[in-house]
């Protein structure tokens, strides 16, 4: 490898660059003063090799040469003078030189291979952390590029087209990838991509029935305007920003044609009487009232925010199988058949809501998501379900990951129905635990669920209904350190009156609780309310879970297998902390499940290395709201009222039948 010294662009040659690109989604800000390093760049590594001469052309057009030189953290994939000759010629130009002169459409197809990890805090994509799926970074045009292996497993592809045929080429500022084919987005809306693709023409006629097609259409809300004056209250306002777009996305869970066929659907009529069976209720509707049978059918296979399939069941790496309390979880990839790695997903037709499970253990590749199954694929009998049992419905992966330029359709290889007895059965037979951000899709959609925080606008989300002020704002944070669920949370400050809409739930008895982190510094006097029903006595959460009126201990196995360990001694008599978790319930509180942990509680974290769960942190507490009765499924407003100035924190809502509470696990 060649070794050279480079210096790097001043900032203002970069911003111009970035000035006459205007649809880049993110730009290198290398600061005021120039930077030296030593090694070789992707710049140096592009222009020493002259089979990717044409695709350097290319960046020296769209002006992003220089971009490579500089610091950062690059991923590029790179197309070789081959790929790019294929790539001119399919796309009608008569020579390179002609595909040059069309200055727009050489940034678009430079940018899209290009990912710039430093501006989304992320590092280089090396294939050794590849999974299959969407890479978690988008490209330079808000894109997402997936990742499978090859049909022949001895290469990477990229977006199901390209391969990789020389990877990993690390770099000083980034890492580069060469493949065999240039890559290129679709950009067609959703439901002209459903109607075109070729595997799913009778719900592009369905959609057209049924008018979720004009549901499917909206790109961006042209109205919002990102604020620019933080809240002059927030002590971390150096540390939040605002979003800077509100975008729609969405995601089609779709049967191709031929699994419509294999179950008696292949006209329109099939699929209209097939609805019917599941949606009686709508019948006599006509297609395109919402509440018709054919509308409630096609509205269940709509989200509205675009997952990719390893977004469908996400732990971003913080939700975990195991623990270190016993010796019987060391054992490799253990099944105990009452942990449930599960998430909900809220469709588009009201009131209804898709199960989703998925199998993962450590750091391999999670297996295919499960949808609306009564059986757990942590259930010993399996080893992996997705494959073993020929009525799981699941991903077909041939037909999923198909991304174009407001959403993605996923193909499934069975029919996907919101059977009402069937999710009732799924749903009281567990605790449901959801975090909040299930219920706020413009967080996905605008990339705000990440390692960073963001304010999240009055109005911004639409299940989030709060007055701002001049002391009152919200803010999602998803950079801190502590024991989150999902590594993220909700938190309002000022004195605030804040509800979100939650679920749907199924009909039946539940114990309601939350999950909330206490912080002795700013946290308030809080009053919660379920279906404006006050749930108990507002709580102080600046009380940490050992103060006397809580009266939280640590499992003794815990100071037993820590040594040094932190938060608390336990009590000798009640090693793994069951009799205090029944004093803690009937003091109206609970710990934090054993199932999610946090950078201080995992054996690489900050304390260095102290095996443990959130269950084993005092400052991470779940309140009882109380029990409550519902006689159908239906969403639920949840209420947080401020009593005492300072900040409210909340994580996730959980909902547990009651006939369940005796014998409760601590996952």
């Amino acid at each position: 490898m060649k070794m050279k010294i480079r210096k790097i662009f001043l900032f203002g040659t970069l911003a111009c660059m970035f000035c006459v690109f205007p649809r880049c989604k993110d730009s290198d800000d290398v600061g005021e003063n120039y930077t030296t390093f030593t090694g070789e760049t992707v710049c140096d590594f592009l222009q020493d090799n002259e089979e990717y001469s044409a695709f350097v052309d290319a960046l020296k057009t769209a002006n992003a040469l220089p971009l490579l030189e500089s610091y950062g953290a690059y991923t590029c994939f790179v197309p070789n003078n081959a790929a790019m000759g294929t790539y001119v010629k399919e796309q009608g130009y008569g020579s390179f030189e002609h595909f040059l002169d069309s200055v727009e459409a050489v940034k678009e197809m430079v940018f899209y291979h290009l990912i710039d990890g430093e501006a989304n805090d992320a590092g280089n994509y090396e294939t050794a952390g590849f999974t299959s799926g969407a890479i978690d970074t988008k490209n330079m045009l808000g894109r997402y590029l997936y990742t499978s292996i090859a049909p022949d497993g001895t290469a990477w592809m990229i977006n199901n087209s390209a391969r990789i045929v020389s990877g990993d080429h690390m770099l000083v500022n980034g890492v580069a990838h060469v493949v065999d084919k240039v890559l290129a987005g679709n950009t067609d809306l959703l439901p002209d991509y459903i109607e075109t693709e070729g595997h799913f023409n009778l719900y592009g006629d369905a959609l057209r029935a049924t008018g979720w097609r004009d549901s499917l259409l909206q790109i961006d809300d042209e109205h919002y305007v990102a604020p620019v004056t933080k809240p002059a209250t927030d002590p971390y306002s150096s540390t939040a920003e605002y979003p800077k777009a509100r975008n729609f996305r969405y995601t089609a869970l779709l049967e191709t044609d031929s699994v419509l066929a294999l179950n008696g659907i292949r006209t329109l009529d099939d699929m209209r009487e097939y609805a019917k069976r599941f949606y009686p209720e709508g019948a006599d509707f006509p297609d395109e009232d919402k509440r018709s049978s054919l509308s409630l059918f096609v509205g269940y296979h709509l989200l509205p925010t675009m997952l990719t399939s390893n977004q469908l069941v996400n732990t971003r790496n913080y939700a975990f199988t195991h623990t270190w309390m016993d010796e019987d979880w060391l054992n490799d990839k253990f099944r105990d058949g009452k942990f449930w790695l599960e998430q909900y997903l809220i469709p588009m037709a009201e009131q209804s809501v898709i199960t989703v499970q998925a199998f993962t253990w450590g750091s391999e590749n999670a297996q295919k998501p499960i949808f609306n199954d009564e059986r757990n694929c942590y259930d010993p009998r399996y080893t992996n379900m997705t494959e073993e049992l020929d009525d799981v419905v699941t991903l077909d992966m041939a037909h999923s990951n198909l991304d174009c330029q407001n959403g993605v359709i996923h193909a499934l290889t069975g029919i996907l129905v919101y059977d009402k007895d069937k999710l009732g059965r799924i749903m009281r037979g567990k605790r449901i635990r959801m975090d909040f951000a299930t219920f706020l899709p413009e967080l996905r959609n605008n990339d705000i669920i990440s390692n960073k925080c963001y304010y999240l606008p009055e109005g911004y989300c639409k299940k989030l209904k709060y007055e701002e002020g001049a002391s009152v704002f919200v803010k999602y944070i998803g950079d801190n350190m502590h024991s989150d669920y999902l590594h993220d949370y909700i938190e309002s400050w000022g004195m605030f009156d804040v509800t979100i809409t939650v679920g749907p739930i199924p009909d039946g008895s539940y114990e309601v609780r939350i999950g909330y982190r206490v912080n002795t510094n700013h946290r308030g006097i809080t009053q919660f309310y379920l279906d404006e029903q006050p749930c108990g006595i507002p709580i102080d959460m600046r009380l940490k879970g050992d103060d006397a009126s809580i009266g939280w201990e640590q499992e003794y196995v815990y100071t037993q297998i820590n040594s040094p360990y932190i938060w608390g001694g336990g009590n000798e008599e009640d090693y793994y902390g069951y009799e205090n978790d029944k004093s803690l319930h009937n003091r109206g509180f609970m710990k934090a499940p054993d199932c999610f942990a946090s950078n201080e509680l995992l054996p690489t974290g900050s304390s260095g290395g102290v095996k443990g769960s959130a269950r084993n942190d005092p400052y991470a507490l779940r309140k009882v709201l109380g029990i409550f009765s519902w006689d159908k499924m239906e969403t639920h407003e949840f209420r947080v009222v401020q009593m005492l100035d300072g900040s409210c924190h909340f994580d996730y809502i959980e909902f547990i039948p009651t006939n369940l509470l005796e014998g409760e696990d601590t996952h």
